[in-house]
């Protein structure tokens, strides 16, 4: 037989584990705190009271019999009921002044508000802002550059032509220069400058403006043998120094760029040629008049609006001092 001793160490353990068990029953993975213990203690102090209603109640005996097998004892409860049980109990066995305290959110919490509905009022529907534009408008808003003049061919065996132009887009402003055109098929120029690679922009300004809709409204597939647009209306002709185009001259002219073609990538599938400017000209006169905001017609560009209205030019608004980021663009 094991002595007094060895038994006495050999049970231990169990007697732990049944009062664990005993313990965790409702709450397998925490202790009961002592609020929680007293809650679970309630129902029996709740039965005590009971048996001795009955005790001394003045009820007959079958109505005591009747209110003991009425009466059931309360279940025992899991842990998340458990839990909650002891929440709601705890407040109650608390003072008056802690419930009137507790009953009441603390001032320090934040306050929840339906951050959903706050969203949905606070930013408005575009719809409720704007009016709907047509993709096919878009060059509405775009388009609004200065319109071009874009001299291809050859002045040396006669083929220089012109056409006017609303679709560009500068690329970048150095190493090299380029510059966006959209030009395709069903224009002239187009086959001229697949063939050259190269061409001219040349800037008009407001006193051109019914020549330029006009040389807009012609193809030279349309004149006769021998003609050019630059006859057709009186324009005058000037050879570049680093193309075989030409470039337009005199009064109504603001400048001139001299361009060869850099990347054909996107003529396939867009019609959209990259152009590296490698010779600049301007009438000094003009040009002066358009940096000070279009003095005079002959310093006011023209802009196309995508609907045969254009803009001119206005005043300027000098905010040279405050663009101290791209300050290397500025004279």
């Amino acid at each position: 037989m094991p002595a007094r001793s060895a038994l006495h160490t050999a049970f231990a353990p169990s007697r732990g584990l049944f009062q664990q068990w005993r313990v965790t029953s409702s709450l397998p993975s925490q202790p009961l705190s002592p609020i929680a213990d007293r809650t679970r203690q309630r129902p029996h102090r709740c039965l005590s009271a009971a048996q001795l209603h009955i005790f001394h109640s003045s009820h007959s005996h079958s109505s005591q019999a009747t209110h003991l097998t009425n009466f059931t004892m309360p279940k025992r409860k899991t842990a998340n009921t458990t839990t909650a049980t002891t929440k709601s109990a705890a407040p109650s066995r608390q003072s008056k002044r802690t419930k009137t305290t507790t009953s009441e959110p603390s001032s320090s919490s934040p306050k929840m508000s339906p951050s959903k509905t706050t969203t949905k009022s606070a930013i408005p529907k575009a719809k409720e802002v704007f009016q709907p534009l047509p993709p096919s408008k878009s060059n509405r808003l775009l388009e609004p550059g200065p319109i071009l003049l874009v001299s291809t061919g050859s002045v040396k065996d006669g083929t220089h032509n012109l056409m006017t132009l609303g679709f560009h887009s500068m690329i970048s402003h150095s190493s090299p220069t380029l510059v966006g055109i959209t030009l395709g098929p069903w224009d002239h120029s187009y086959s001229l400058l697949k063939k050259t690679k190269e061409c001219v922009l040349c800037i008009p300004n407001a006193t051109m403006a019914e020549k330029v809709v006009d040389i807009g409204n012609i193809s030279a597939s349309d004149l006769a043998d021998g003609e050019n647009k630059f006859g057709r209306f009186g324009l005058e002709v000037v050879g570049g120094e680093k193309v075989e185009a030409g470039l337009v001259g005199g009064e109504g002219v603001i400048g001139c760029l001299e361009c060869k073609v850099e990347d054909e990538g996107l003529v396939g599938r867009y019609n959209f040629w990259v152009l590296k400017v490698v010779k600049g000209w301007v009438n000094k006169e003009n040009f002066e008049g358009n940096q000070q905001g279009g003095k005079g017609d002959k310093g006011k560009m023209l802009h196309h609006r995508g609907d045969g209205s254009f803009l001119v030019d206005g005043g300027v608004v000098d905010l040279r001092g405050r663009m101290t980021k791209w300050r290397m663009l500025q004279d």
